[in-house]
Order: structure tokens, then sequence, then C-alpha cells
């Protein structure tokens, strides 16, 4: 069984606006703890998803897992059209018995169903538990779009150090001190892992070494992402091959970016 409803489309909308300008084509998949847009940039080793757990909904059923691959351009196209119309309550569902993933929307007007069909792929692999959560910075997303605009184009490296971090490349440095409050607003983030131990969350960061090279390309993305979320937060995958980006939207979504070192 698979079904899930949205009345608030906005965020959603936002959602894949953003990640139409990663990729043509994205992964729908879908588990009974959450539904990820998940798209890889035609250019960049860059993963780049959507996630939304099941509050996120107005309504949700889950207790299988499933992949559908689309081209993300009609997708936002449709849901940007239905809302013009003032059509903005829809809902996905499986569609017996190919198990195809069904887009329904609803007119207020008590007209017929618009129906959207989706192909069925292979699952996608999901990079969001290789994140060690013991390895991360947090930064006030204004801050973080200072640092994309003014390093637009280059790499950065995050060096934390015993009263603040440092973002660099070969042009520019910026300083910021650390916050007391990381540890807390780490807890608010504990659905992110099935299991995550949190004691001294805020206190396990390696100091005086680069633990993060992230890109600022392309910029529009990570602009646009950082105007969706109030703090940035960059995490080390388990295997220390790669750098995680969570940008929080509200308590019950996220943007999520796998970045591997070059």
């Amino acid at each position: 069984m698979l079904m899930f409803s949205l009345e608030n489309v906005d965020p959603l909308l936002d959602a894949l606006y953003i990640l139409s300008r990663c990729a043509e084509n994205t992964i729908i998949q879908c588990s009974p703890s959450m539904v990820s847009i998940i798209v890889l940039h035609h250019e960049l080793d860059l993963n780049v998803s959507f996630q939304m757990m099941p509050q996120f909904f107005s309504h949700f059923a889950s207790n299988k897992t499933h992949s559908s691959k689309t081209l993300i351009q009609p997708l936002y196209n449709t849901l940007k059209r239905m809302k013009e119309s003032q059509i903005t309550s829809f809902s996905f569902f499986l569609l017996p018995p190919l198990d195809h993933l069904v887009l329904k929307f609803y007119s207020p007007r008590n007209e017929s169903p618009l129906i959207r069909k989706f192909g069925k792929v292979n699952a996608a692999k999901e990079n969001l538990r290789n994140i060690d959560f013991e390895t991360f910075v947090s930064i006030d997303s204004l801050q973080f779009r200072r640092i994309i605009k003014k390093c637009r184009d280059y790499f950065v490296s995050v060096t934390p150090r015993h009263s603040d971090v440092k973002f660099s490349n070969e042009v520019r440095d910026f300083i910021f001190p650390k916050e007391k409050d990381e540890k807390w607003v780490l807890i608010k983030l504990v659905w992110l892992a099935d299991v995550m131990m949190l004691q001294g969350a805020g206190e396990c960061i390696a100091e005086g070494k680069t633990e993060f090279l992230i890109p600022t390309y392309p910029f529009h993305v990570f602009n646009n992402i950082g105007f969706q979320s109030k703090r940035v937060w960059l995490f080390k995958s388990v295997d220390k091959l790669g750098t995680f980006i969570i940008a929080p939207v509200g308590l019950f979504a996220q943007f999520a970016i796998y970045y591997p070192v070059p």
C-alpha cells in the first residue's frame, strides 16, 4: 500500500524548481518513513534531494518501498499549472498490477480529476544513513548565501577551530564564531537517522584541520536552497569520502546534498 496527499503545494513546488536546475530526470523514491525526490547533477557528481517525512503530508500511508522515474520539468510545470488553476490538492498512489506511481489532482469544482502516470525503475541508492553525525558544522543560511555569492564557482574549505569556524578558498576567508546552541538545534534533526547518538553532539568536531570541502557551483541551486532554510548543516560521510549539506525546510522536510571528495 502506498498513498499520500498534500494540500499546500508551495514547498514542494519551490523544491521542484530548484531541483529542475540540476538535471532533466528525477527519481521519486517512497518508503514507510520518507518520500525523496532525487536528482543527479548533469555535470557534477552531485546528488541533490528533497526529503519529506510523513508529517509533511496531510495524509500518508506506506508499507513498501517504491521508485519511479520522470522528467522533472514537466512535473514542475504540471504542479504550477494546477496551482494557477486553484487546484492545489493532490495525491500519489500506486496503480496495480504494475505498481506505477500515479499523481491525481482534485478540482474544487468537482470536475473529473487529472491523472499523471510515471514509469517504474529500480530503487535509487539512498546515502542518508551514511552520514557521520559526530562531525558537523552549522551556519546561518544568510551567511551561507554570502559565502556562496563571494566564492562563486570555487571550492570552499571548512576548518573548525577552538572558538570559530573558518570558510576559505584561494581568494577569501570567512570567520564565524561557534554558536552555543548547536547541540540543541542538532536534537531537532534527530529524524535524520534511525539511530543517533546525541551525547556530546556539540563538542565532537576535531579542531584546527580542514573537515569539509564544499562546492559553490551550481550557484543558483545553493543560493536558492539557502533562501528555503534558516540554517545549513555540514556533515561528513561515514567513510570520510564526501560531504553532506543538509538544509531543513520547516520541521518535516529538508534538502540533502551529497558531494564526494574530488
